[in-house]
């Protein structure tokens, strides 16, 4: 297993576009896909209202995570970033959110933005010993 840097995590979080936003909800953890860009060091997403947005409003603090597999080598990775996350609301910042390559995958409407802003990243990437090619 290969512990990743800090620039290879950031590599792999730029190669994907869904990741896994973990939050807690009523108390308890909880885990939303979610589609996203990094936009000046922070992960951005869509959300509409609901559980995520209340969650990410009454407790900040988040993780967020990506994976993959890549066949021809044989290999697994994981990217783990930890932060705090906060919703957009001055005019500014959601005029240029709105410029970025950012649209809901489906017809819900999702009109704010979330930011998380990162304080601790991690990465392992390691050869897949149990899979069969």
């Amino acid at each position: 297993m290969d512990v990743l840097t800090d620039a290879q995590c950031w590599d792999l979080l730029g190669t994907e576009q869904i990741g896994r936003l973990a939050v807690v909800v009523s108390g308890r953890p909880d885990i939303f896909p979610v589609n996203y860009v990094i936009n000046e060091g922070e992960i951005y997403f869509r959300t509409g209202e609901g559980s995520k947005l209340a969650s990410v409003t009454a407790h900040r603090e988040v993780a967020f995570e990506i994976d993959g597999y890549d066949e021809a080598s044989n290999e697994a990775w994981s990217v783990v970033l930890n932060g705090m996350a906060r919703v957009l609301t001055h005019d500014a910042e959601v005029e240029a959110a709105e410029t970025l390559p950012l649209f809901p995958w489906n017809l819900d409407p999702k009109h704010r933005f979330v930011a998380i802003e990162p304080s601790e990243l991690s990465g392992r990437r390691f050869v897949a010993e149990g899979r069969r090619v």
